[in-house]
């Protein structure tokens, strides 16, 4: 426990610091809509692996020590990349129905949840949505996910997942899955609040959006922490992780209304969507795989 103590200060000191002197570097001006915080953010999603490996270098452990670094391709790799898809339209018909919504196709809640966007990006998001049909801008929005989720979006996620569910994970051997979920998935939303307070997810309500993101992570955290004990390997995390990152979006042009806090994939929402899917893994987990692993120590 120690070690995934310290992991988990070390973890956060490290990124805080980083965004700190960002912070001061922009003027202590951040736009979250800007190149230049794009740029940040992700290169904000390499630092856990880059504190869990001068962790491990300082305690000459192999980078493989972990043993989650496996990188043997099953079908708990496709289910990471399919679940995000049908945790999307799970997610737009709950955001529907939330009070003070309507299904509405448009770029409209999607530019009011991003916070500032300038002109030229503002011009560019309404041409788009003008020039394609619905199901067009849909599938290609969905397909193009897919893509980024196993490619550019899954390669930025690993950069989080080597240190929340591979070294974080191996950290937290012997410990039962709930309690090792709880505790990683509380430190990966603490560890977004410098992000969350910008505006990042949450741009409506970046106060509030500091518990939520933390009740977020720790959901997405426990479908995550499954398959990578199912597969063995960080690997399916980083895809389901990637992907849920390209798709999540998708929602917000097709729902109108409510805010940050109740639709989309980090609202209550997606909130409910990732309840429903954990209670499916679990069951599938009992009663048809029979793996128990809801139910054993890491």
């Amino acid at each position: 426990m120690k070690k995934a103590i310290r992991f988990s200060l070390d973890v956060c000191v490290l990124s805080w610091l980083a965004f700190l002197v960002y912070f001061a570097y922009t003027g202590y001006n951040i736009r979250t809509s800007s190149i230049g915080y794009t740029l940040f953010a992700a290169g904000y999603m390499f630092l856990p692996m880059i504190t869990a490996m001068l962790l491990q270098r300082k305690d000459h452990e192999p980078l493989k020590s972990t043993g989650l670094l496996n990188f043997r391709i099953n079908w708990t790799w496709l289910v990471a990349l399919v679940l995000p898809l049908i945790a999307f339209g799970i997610t737009t018909l709950i955001s529907g129905l939330m009070p003070g919504t309507i299904f509405h196709y448009g770029p409209e809640q999607l530019i009011s949840m991003q916070g500032n966007l300038d002109e030229e990006t503002l011009a560019t998001v309404n041409e788009q949505f003008a020039s394609l049909p619905p199901a067009v801008m849909i599938i290609a929005t969905l397909v193009s996910s897919i893509f980024a989720g196993c490619t550019i979006n899954a390669v930025a996620a690993f950069g989080e997942e080597y240190g929340w569910r591979n070294y974080l994970a191996s950290a937290l051997r012997g410990k039962s899955f709930w309690k090792a979920a709880l505790f990683i998935g509380i430190v990966w939303g603490i560890w977004h609040f410098p992000l969350i307070l910008c505006g990042h997810n949450y741009p409506q309500h970046p106060v509030l959006g500091v518990p939520m993101m933390i009740v977020f992570c720790i959901l997405l955290g426990i479908v995550e922490l499954y398959l990578v004990k199912k597969a063995g390997s960080v690997y399916p995390a980083a895809i389901f992780h990637g992907t849920i990152n390209a798709s999540s979006g998708t929602t917000l042009f097709l729902v109108q209304g409510g805010n940050d806090l109740t639709v989309g994939a980090t609202g209550l929402a997606g909130f409910i969507t990732m309840a429903l899917i954990i209670a499916a893994l679990w069951a599938y987990d009992k009663y048809i795989s029979k793996d128990n692993i809801f139910s054993s120590a890491l």
